[in-house]
Order: C-alpha cells, then structure tokens, then sequence
C-alpha cells in the first residue's frame, strides 16, 4: 500500500493514533510512514511517554484517593469502636455505681433494738464490706410481716453508702424480713447461726446427709477434727454417735467435751426424732472415752444455765427460756435462737 501520509498529517493523527481512536487503515498508514521518519517517530514515542505518565499520575491519584477513603474507614471504625466502648463503660458504670442489684441480707450486718416502752423497734443495717453501698430501701408490710428491700452498687460521690436506719412500730408486728432472710420473729432477734441452724432442721434422725449438714453448719469438723457418724435407728433410743478420730490430749478432751455439749443439745432440737448425741475420742494413752447426752439431759443442762440468773424474769429479759422438751426449740427461728441464747452457744468461743 502506497504511503501518501505526509509529516503534518502523521503529526495531526499521532494524538488520537496514541490514545488507540483511529481506525485499523489509519493505523497501518501512520505505522507505514513512523516506519521510514525517525522524527514523527520520536514525537511519537515522545507522546506515547506522556500519555504513560498521565496514566501514571491518574492511577497515582485513585490510589491517594483509595488510601485517603481507606484511612477515613478506618477511622470511622476506631471512632465507632471508641464509641462503643466509652457506651459500654458507661453502662457498666451506671449499673455498679447507680442501678446495682438486688441487694442480698449476707452482705449485710443489722442490730435491732427495742424501746424501753416497747411501741417500736430501732433498726440499723451496716454494708459488711467497706466498698459496698445500698439505695431505693423500700419496706412492705402485710399481715404483720415486714419486708425490706434494698438494691446493692459500689460506693461513689453520687450519695448512697453502706448504712440505713428506720423506726418500726412493733403493733401488729411479726416478723421482719432484710431481703431472703428472717432478722426478727415474735419480739427476738435471730442471728445468722439460728437462722442457718434452722434451714437444716430434720424429721429423721436415719437421714445421714441431713445431719451431715447440721454438723458441718455447727462447725462439727472444722472446730474439732475428723469424725466419723455411726447411727442407731434399729430401736430406742435412737442415737447419733459422732467418733472422732485423732487422740486427744487431757487438755484438748476437755475443750472437745465443752464444746461438744452445747452442739449435742443442738443437734437433740434440730433432729425431731433423735433420742440422744454421743461422742467419743482415745486419749494419747490408747484408752477409749464415751460422753453421751439425751434429751432429757439437753433440758437439765438448760434448766442449769438458767439457774445463773438472778429470776426466771432476768433470764427471760435476756432471751433465756425453758421449755418443756428440747424439741420445742426447733418449732420456729424464734425458739432455736432462744434455744442458742440460753445455752450460751458462741459459734467463736467453742472454736
């Protein structure tokens, strides 16, 4: 194919030959002539460079472009993500320190004192833990049962603290509940030890995991060692016998007999059935020692701790009651713990 292209034509054709918008015959006659004109050659070449840099340049500004959306993304989703965070630790401030929870009585301690003229009742509640504050106490009463509630948080400047005090008048009052658990029952205050003691109250003394629940809530193990039960159902009297394990010192028997006497009338009023506790130990010289103590015993040794009184009045003044069989102290929370103040139990001494 003749070539007629002259310079000035190839030189108007290149711009649009270098972008590719000519047609195949246009193309084949521009190659033709850049074939045999180093010059038109050279500005195409120099064109053909241009025209990779601006493409150069054009991709450079879409990836600038893609980095600059990608580091707004990605700050967006750390901003998003501190958002998040600082609402969460919000809310969990807003719930430790201003919502809380449902307050429960074991982290509280409470005394209850009555007015000389016995029209009501001063109750103070303390938090057991220095960080822990109460708010929105709300107190219920229905057929003679009060119930208070609280709701628990973290102490904070925000105003609640570890302490609340009300006057309860004591007409037509029964019974005063601090959340799950009884404080106050038919003018006595009931301790954790009477309350707790009374939750594992049994019907049968052949009930072995019954009474292993009465001697670990007593501190059986804990305050005097290894034991094992044995228990006597076949006929009566029925007995529960405690062995313990370790021989014991004259010194150390007598600290055992001490505290096992009171825990063995216990054990005789929370057991419905029980006829009598007994315990035995071997001294360091290998001889064997027995202690029993019946319900009939559990009463003669309450009726000798209330002898110490000046009157029945006096004893009765500071919770000392006899009653008739040692049964009758496990009817209510109210008669274990006249049961616990007339023996003198002290869950801390006997340890």
């Amino acid at each position: 194919m003749k070539n007629d292209l002259t310079c000035g034509i190839v030189r108007d054709l290149l711009p649009s030959y270098v972008e590719g918008l000519t047609s195949e015959e246009t193309n084949q006659a521009v190659e033709a002539h850049l074939a045999v004109c180093p010059d038109c050659m050279a500005r195409k070449r120099a064109m053909t460079a241009l025209e990779k840099a601006a493409e150069r340049a054009e991709t450079a500004k879409e990836v600038d472009y893609l980095k600059k959306v990608e580091r707004r993304r990605w700050k967006w989703a750390v901003g998003a993500v501190l958002c998040t965070l600082a609402l969460v630790a919000a809310g969990i401030a807003v719930k430790l320190f201003l919502i809380g929870e449902p307050a429960s009585a074991a982290g509280m301690a409470w005394q209850i004192h009555e007015a000389r003229d016995g029209t009501y009742l001063q109750l103070r509640i303390d938090a057991v833990e220095s960080a822990m504050a109460y708010r929105n106490w709300k107190l219920r009463e229905e057929d003679g049962v009060m119930t208070i509630t609280a709701r628990k948080s973290l102490v904070s400047p925000l105003g609640a603290d570890g302490s609340y005090e009300t006057k309860l008048k004591t007409d037509g009052l029964r019974e005063i509940w601090l959340a799950e658990r009884l404080i106050w029952q038919d003018g006595v205050s009931i301790s954790r030890e009477a309350w707790d003691l009374y939750q594992v109250k049994t019907p049968y003394v052949g009930d072995a995991p019954a009474l292993g629940r009465i001697a670990e809530t007593l501190g059986v193990r804990l305050k005097l060692g290894n034991y094992i039960n044995s228990l006597h159902t076949s006929e009566r009297p029925y007995d529960w016998t405690l062995e313990f394990s370790a021989p014991m010192t004259d010194a150390r028997a007598g600290r055992m007999n001490f505290s096992m006497t009171p825990q063995a009338v216990i054990m005789l009023a929370l057991v419905e059935n029980l006829d009598q506790v007994t315990w035995t130990y071997t001294d360091t010289a290998g001889s064997f020692h027995s202690r029993t103590v019946t319900a009939e015993d559990a009463v003669d040794l309450l009726r000798e701790q209330i002898s110490y009184y000046a009157s029945e009045e006096e004893a009765a003044s500071c919770g000392a009651v006899l009653l008739d069989s040692v049964k009758d102290y496990a009817a209510s929370p109210a008669d274990l713990q006249r049961l616990l103040t007339t023996i003198c139990y002290d869950p801390i001494n006997y340890s």
